[in-house]
């Protein structure tokens, strides 16, 4: 059988096209799902104490970004907008209290020199990780997009929607909120 460079041409060209015009295919749409997945996965989790919950949040933003996948150009700007529909579904439910609050998963030392040790860091993590949860929704949004998922501020701005002197603005407060909850804890005085 001899290979028609023009069909696989003409495939390829269809391809693109349908993608300009905005029709990503199921295909697609799965590749991009998959490669931006776990990090969306990571920022629901640490956002919402709870990864259960996090893995939900996370599919209804790809089952709602298929609805409407004519609508954006996904192709190019899949991460943001997947991003962008996670954070708001996240906040819509710390807002609308319907499920249990849950602390954020404690972080785990790489290596365990001694159950001491141990034990000192995951006090530590469940510390800072309580000093976080406890940030309003905007400074703790803002915080975990630049800082534990290394967004830069225009980044973080556009994913949430908000002006980059906003998230300049929330990440100063949430740091320094953090600053004295954890300081006060340090001290002896919580």
């Amino acid at each position: 059988m001899q290979h028609h460079p023009s069909v696989s041409t003409r495939g390829a060209t269809a391809a693109r096209e349908m993608a300009a015009a905005g029709r990503l295919s199921a295909d697609m749409f799965a590749e991009l799902a998959t490669a931006h997945r776990q990090r969306v996965l990571r920022f629901a989790t640490a956002f919402l104490g709870d990864r259960h919950l996090a893995e939900d949040i996370v599919q209804e933003a790809l089952k709602r970004l298929f609805e409407h996948r004519h609508r954006y150009r996904l192709e190019e700007l899949f991460g943001p907008y997947l991003v962008k529909t996670a954070a708001r579904l996240c906040i819509d439910h710390r807002r609308s209290r319907q499920a249990e609050h849950r602390r954020i998963a404690s972080l785990q030392a790489a290596t365990v020199v001694s159950p001491a040790a141990a034990a000192e860091t995951r006090e530590v993590a469940d510390r800072v990780a309580e000093a976080v949860a406890n940030l309003p929704d905007r400074e703790r949004g803002c915080f975990l997009l630049t800082v534990c998922e290394g967004l830069s501020y225009r980044d973080t701005a556009e994913t949430l929607g908000l002006s980059y002197a906003e998230v300049n603005n929330a990440i100063h407060r949430a740091r320094t909120q953090l600053r004295s909850y954890l300081g006060a804890i340090v001290e002896g005085r919580r």
